[in-house]
């Protein structure tokens, strides 16, 4: 499921001006890709996989943040968001940079 929201739905739910959401947006374009940005792995590494969970607007309707963490570095190495099940994890575990997998089996 897409869900898409308006600069306007952002501006009222955090109470920002648009101009803020914008200038936030073109920041986040700027960045590397999270895989370029990353320490490279030790070999006595060892990942963290975690999960917390929140809603949009209503209880029901949660959402689940899946994370690996770098113990040594503290470095978010992936994340994923959905609901709690295995295809969720299993999108985190796709997400996570073979350099670390080799280190972490």
């Amino acid at each position: 499921m897409i869900q898409t929201t308006t600069l306007r739905g952002v501006e009222r739910a955090l109470g920002i001006s648009r101009q803020t959401v914008v200038s936030w947006i073109k920041k986040i374009q700027q960045l590397p890709e999270l895989k370029e940005s990353l320490d490279l792995p030790r070999a006595d590494d060892i990942l963290e996989l975690d999960e917390l969970w929140s809603f949009v607007r209503i209880k029901t309707q949660k959402r689940w943040l899946w994370i690996a963490l770098c113990r040594h570095t503290r470095q978010v190495i992936a994340f994923a968001i959905g609901d709690r099940s295995e295809k969720t994890c299993c999108r985190l575990w796709n997400k996570i940079p073979n350099e670390f997998k080799q280190r972490n089996l």
